[in-house]
């Protein structure tokens, strides 16, 4: 890593992350026109000023261009996010050096500006394989694909809807809205549907919640041991998993381990289930796995009552979920691979460190992924900086920045807020972590990808996610349809966005119904059923073709990533490694006389991708992709 003031001051590091007690060098070169440097300390802390430290910096020569080379070898013996500067004694005054994030270079300043960072982190910290640069693929199963072949008895309480029809999303005259609504998408629905998924290129599978809940959503979780009715069998979900194995593809299962329902058989609020729950008797085994507030009251996670909040730290709750024979082994023993965590910030590091054990006992190279909307590295929470990706928590996370950074680009040209966001995640992050990131365009917690980059009433905002539409879900439904016009213009712009997400490091990953014209603002105009009798074949193939040549570039799993250009039109990088190649050019506007700069590496290369392309010239909302060779 080097940082540079107009050549006249470099920072440089072995590397922006590092395991733990690896051999660290941090080198400073300085031009002699500053003065003379009477001594120089690299100043390194953690989290607010903890663990802070001066390191001394050796002289070590000075070159032909007059820069003087100062350097120390560090050792880091404490996993988290570092923290440095310099501090210099230059003719007898002290000077200090920090990083200028606007011009991305070092600087000579007084002012309080950041400092640079090292993440570090646990030795044995290692992804599984199969979890890196992969196509993954995510599901909401009540709207997938309904089988004939499974048809269950009624549940009370539940509206069966004809598919396609608008979910529920109007509130009743209590102001609630229920979800209970369900369209009957179901697990041998899904196993129907393997071979058009393999055809997309897909090598991951990822659910949305299965087990059986009172909500079309199933996030409000009834019985953990158990598949919903409505979607089938433990014995369905078995096969489904045997399925995908046979057609070399994973399965991450969604896991709610913050939160029951209250219509549960721990919580048992309206006394439906056998069993004495927690909301009847304060006798209850299940009692003590709520949280309560300082009046004894239950919790609720974001005041919805029907959602109480559980405490983590209960032995017999962790127990249940994390023990020997509990809810994690009974879902690997069905076929999973791994779990996607919900609302992973809002549960302890030590929760989630021992998830993390019992995964790994069942399968070794089982995967861990959490729902984290921010920087997962400088996230903070309980007071202090999470341990997520530190080596015995998770393995990777929901990539949100990235979603939001390539939206606001495609859209809005924010060209800067990509390229920084892009460094930041790539500089803090560890590689491991980097390469099996869940990089999505839409999910079922967001507008959908095509109405966020077309549709009306999307905001400009710097500070928000792009998707975050300020309108009541009536203005939402008023709004929702895209017109001829809109939805062409949102099919290009769609490509573009899914070509860059396509290509950056981590794993891309479809939201159902996406790579065939859905849209919708959020939930549940998200959530609606897959158009099965209505796909756009254009957009299809397309998704089909790219998931084709996104596999044949194995290397992509592990290679670097570098920005060539970036401009308000115009995207440029590259991924590489030692041996390969590849270059990937998208022009976001409308302009039809766009020149790009193609470096001398990829002259005699290949072109193994474009649309609206003409040599060195890319048309409107164009795309080329090169090989170096």
């Amino acid at each position: 890593m080097i940082y540079f003031e107009g050549d006249r001051i470099q920072v440089a590091t072995t590397d922006s992350t590092t395991r733990i007690g690896e051999r660290y060098v941090v080198n400073l070169r300085i031009a002699g026109e500053y003065g003379f440097v009477n001594e120089a300390k690299v100043i390194m802390n953690q989290q607010k000023g903890t663990n802070e430290r001066e390191i001394k910096m050796n002289y070590v020569s000075t070159d032909e261009n007059n820069m003087n080379l100062f350097s120390c070898e560090v050792s880091l013996e404490n996993v988290g996010l570092h923290y440095f500067c310099f501090k210099l004694i230059i003719n007898g005054s002290t000077k200090w050096i920090k990083y200028d994030a606007k011009h991305r270079c070092a600087c000579i300043t007084e002012k309080n500006m950041p400092y640079w960072t090292i993440t570090v982190y646990e030795k044995d910290y290692h992804v599984p394989e199969w979890a890196k640069g992969k196509i993954m693929y995510q599901i909401f199963p009540d709207r997938f694909f309904r089988s004939k072949e499974y048809v269950p008895e009624d549940v009370e309480g539940r509206v069966t809807k004809k598919w396609g029809e608008i979910p529920n999303w109007a509130p009743d005259k209590d102001g609630e809205v229920h979800n209970n609504d369900y369209f009957m998408g179901n697990l041998k629905g899904i196993a129907e549907k393997l071979d058009y998924l393999k055809d997309l290129g897909v090598e991951i599978l990822y659910f949305n919640p299965i087990c059986m809940s009172q909500s079309n959503h199933r996030y409000d979780t009834a019985d953990y041991e158990n598949v919903d009715p409505y979607l089938g069998t433990n014995e369905d979900f078995k096969e489904l998993c045997d399925e995908a194995h046979k057609r070399q593809m994973a399965v991450i299962m969604d896991a709610v381990f913050n939160h029951t329902g209250n219509d549960s058989k721990y919580f048992n609020e309206f006394g439906n289930y056998d069993t004495i729950g927690a909301f009847q008797d304060s006798q209850s085994p299940y009692y003590n796995w709520y949280r309560k507030d300082e009046n004894g009251e239950f919790q609720y996670w974001w005041g919805f009552k029907n959602l109480p909040v559980c405490d983590g730290n209960n032995p017999g709750w962790q127990n249940f979920i994390y023990g020997e024979g509990g809810v994690i082994d009974k879902w690997f023993s069905l076929g999973i691979d791994g779990i996607r965590l919900d609302v992973a910030d809002e549960l302890t590091d030590d929760f989630i460190e021992n998830i993390r054990i019992a995964v790994k006992r069942n399968k070794q190279d089982g995967f861990i992924i959490g729902e984290v909307w921010d920087n997962a590295i400088t996230k903070e929470g309980y007071g202090k900086q999470r341990r997520y990706l530190l080596g015995k928590g998770l393995d990777s996370v929901m990539n949100y920045p990235f979603t939001n950074a390539i939206l606001k680009f495609v859209r809005y040209g924010k060209y800067e807020f990509f390229v920084e966001t892009l460094n930041e995640i790539l500089i803090q992050y560890p590689k491991e972590t980097i390469s099996s990131l869940m990089n999505s365009l839409s999910t079922h917690d967001i507008t959908r990808a095509m109405t966020t980059l077309v549709g009306d009433g999307i905001q400009k905002n710097e500070f928000n996610w792009i998707w975050d539409v300020p309108y009541s879900r009536n203005w939402q439904f008023a709004h929702s349809k895209l017109d001829e016009v809109k939805y062409e213009k949102g099919k290009k712009m769609l490509k573009i966005a899914t070509v860059i997400q396509y290509f950056l490091p981590g794993n891309p990953c479809i939201y159902y119904g996406d790579e065939v014209g859905m849209y919708g603002y959020r939930d549940p105009f998200n959530r609606l059923c897959f158009p099965w009798e209505n796909i756009d074949e254009e957009l299809h193939t397309f998704y089909a073709e790219l998931g084709k040549l996104r596999k044949q570039f194995t290397f992509l799993a592990n290679a670097d990533t570098r920005i060539v250009e970036a401009n308000k039109n115009v995207l440029a990088f590259e991924r590489y490694n030692e041996e390969e190649k590849i270059l990937i050019i998208v022009n976001r506007s409308e302009n039809n006389n766009v020149k790009v700069n193609i470096p001398k590496d990829y002259e005699n290369g290949r072109t193994v991708f474009e649309i609206n392309s003409d040599n060195d010239t890319l048309l409107n909302y164009g795309i080329i992709i090169k090989t170096s060779k």
